[in-house]
């Protein structure tokens, strides 16, 4: 009876992990990938530029 229980425990356990990532994994948006310690790109208008003296 206890090996079962600790199946069934075991069971709902790794039931639960796998519905939580996947769950994680739908809710992160997807865009463009940079890299850890980048930023985008961004893209200065001309005026932008002017402003900063550039």
């Amino acid at each position: 009876m206890k090996k079962f229980a600790f199946g069934l425990l075991s069971a709902a356990a790794l039931a639960t992990t796998f519905l939580l990532v996947r769950q994680q994994k739908e809710g992160v948006p997807r865009g463009p990938s940079v890299a850890s310690g980048e930023t985008q790109p961004t893209h200065l208008s001309v005026d932008r530029i002017r402003e900063l003296g550039l």
